[in-house]
């Protein structure tokens, strides 16, 4: 896996390689010694090979949208976070 995310570092540094097509981005990934995954991917545009390349399965990401945001300034005296126009945000 850390072979294939340096590979991918490089094209994304490398302008000729990021604007490439997928046939010829998947033959240089082959020249540098890419994964048959990540060849496939670079090919057919289709980010679902990588699944295989790092290890499988979906990644969940606990995101809790009650919690987080702004804390209030001092001299704000309701504690309600401001647009940048300076009037308050109405609560939801």
């Amino acid at each position: 896996m850390s072979n294939t995310i340096e590979l991918l570092e490089v094209v994304g540094r490398d302008a000729s390689l990021r604007h490439a097509s997928g046939d010829d981005l998947a033959q240089a990934l082959g020249g540098m010694g890419a994964g048959e995954s990540l060849k496939q991917a670079a090919a057919s545009g289709d980010r679902s090979h990588l699944v295989q390349e790092f290890g499988g399965g979906d990644v969940k990401v606990n995101h809790n949208v009650t919690e987080g945001g702004c804390e209030p300034a001092d001299d704000d005296e309701e504690g309600a976070p401001e647009r940048e126009d300076g009037k308050n945000v109405p609560d939801r």
